[in-house]
């Protein structure tokens, strides 16, 4: 934690040279606990997976087996030198294939690495030395995650649970599952019984991080993805959510900062990648963000669908509503009823002025949850067919909701603005007004 603290120090004073001191100090007391530590910290996994859970790594091997050999593998893995860590392991496999620290440990590095086929194998020689144990079934369910296996995943899952109902990785793995098919409550449940358990796993808090910013609830997220970096510094799916989440409430400087950290430990990390775009969006940079969103569409890692609703509203504001639709149309094929998907679209149909359409879309999205941006996009559908009254009613709306977005804070401010417009437009005694039962 004090390493990750200097490095913060550093981006704000890159010369200075106490600050570099007293980093290089807490680097080689880190290293030296390293070589009495028993269980080594879990690496951050490849990009958009997030870090290990705490409850994947291996125990302390308790064999002679080998045992030089495995102890200077759980020193490489914790120094984060996944390949001669698996280097050292294939040694000691190479003379005790069964040997069960050294095949998890493998595993797991494996997966660091992002070579999920081979970590898979490890795992299933683990479950088949081990049939019903729970732990390596959830550990098997992790893996089979990556590799976007969610039957096998779901599986693996529930018999794990049925084994041990207190498997905290397990719940963890089926929350994963759902919050990517959108089964957003049952996902927040899921990752609520998987941290009452064990509540030091910061994957955990990083998972239900990502589960309240789907659900658009930014600060519940925020105190996750704190709660996460707290317990695992280097948890940079954490760190690179947390800097979404920011530049979604409008706060740039400090959501860019997570989002430069994150990259510069990994250029390829997927939430990263995605908050590029959207500091480029929500800056006007309509053209950037959309080079920078087109690497993540129809890419594996589960941010497909953010990235083109991302996308969209570039397309939208560069005044492209067919693109927009595209995209919309992609993610609402696969989720029907996304909220955010079907707020763009009425949007989109606004701009293509089919506000028939429109209407549909936008009180559909309101009917699931209001939002001062979704009545804001309705008024103006409904000023465009002059119904100033409906439209009036909206606008008064979208000023009386407590904003949860940059979206939002912009869609308020418009809205306060056109009410202005319409008071003086439609003074009492205005035929019109009495019509649309808006007398101003």
């Amino acid at each position: 934690r004090a390493i990750a603290d200097f490095d913060q120090l550093l981006t704000l004073l890159p010369g200075n040279a106490e600050v570099q001191r007293q980093r290089q100090a807490a680097v080689a007391m880190q290293a030296a606990l390293a070589k009495v530590r028993d269980a080594p910290k879990a690496p951050s996994a490849a990009a958009g997976a997030g870090t290990m859970p705490q409850a994947a790594m291996p125990p302390p091997a308790t064999d002679g087996a080998g045992g030089s050999a495995l102890d200077q593998a759980k020193l490489l893995f914790a120094q984060k030198r996944f390949p001669e860590a698996v280097a050292r392991l294939d040694a000691v496999l190479a003379g005790d294939p069964h040997n069960e620290p050294a095949l998890r440990l493998r595993a797991i590095a494996l997966m660091a690495l992002n070579r999920i086929a081979d970590s898979q194998k490890d795992i299933d020689e683990l479950v088949k030395l081990k049939p019903n144990d729970g732990s390596l079934l959830a550990l098997r369910a992790m893996a089979e995650i990556r590799a976007s296996q969610a039957e096998l995943a779901l599986a693996d899952i529930n018999r794990a649970i049925s084994l041990d109902p207190n498997n905290a990785l397990a719940y963890l793995g089926r929350g994963t599952i759902e919050r990517a098919e959108g089964k957003l409550k049952e996902a927040l449940a899921d990752l609520d019984r998987s941290i009452a358990i064990d509540a030091k796993d910061s994957a955990a808090f990083a998972e239900r991080g990502q589960t309240y910013m789907a659900l658009n609830q930014l600060d519940k997220a925020l105190a996750d993805y704190d709660q996460a970096i707290v317990l695992n510094p280097l948890n940079d799916t954490a760190r690179a959510a947390r800097g979404l989440a920011l530049l979604a409430k409008g706060n740039s400087a400090e959501g860019l900062l997570d989002i430069k950290n994150a990259l510069d430990r990994n250029p390829n990390n997927q939430l990263a990648q995605i908050g590029q775009g959207l500091a480029m969006l929500v800056s006007g940079q309509y053209d950037r963000s959309i080079v920078a969103l087109n690497q993540l569409v129809g890419k594996p890692g589960g941010l497909d669908t953010l990235a083109r609703l991302w996308r969209a509203r570039a397309y939208l504001g560069r005044k492209d509503a067919d693109s927009a639709m595209a995209d919309l149309n992609v993610v609402l094929a696969r989720q029907p009823t996304n909220l955010d998907a079907l707020l763009l679209r009425g949007i989109a149909w606004s701009a293509k002025r089919d506000y028939a359409k429109a209407l549909d879309d936008l009180s559909a999205a309101i009917a699931q949850r209001e939002t001062v941006e979704g009545y804001f996009a309705r008024a103006k559908a409904y000023e465009a067919q002059s119904i100033p009254g409906k439209a009036e009613k909206d606008y008064e709306r979208a000023t009386e909701l407590r904003p949860t977005s940059v979206f939002d804070v912009l869609a308020q401010t418009e809205s306060k603005q056109k009410i202005k417009q319409l008071s003086k437009q439609l003074p009492c005694g205005n035929a019109q007004a009495a019509a649309n039962a808006a007398c101003l």
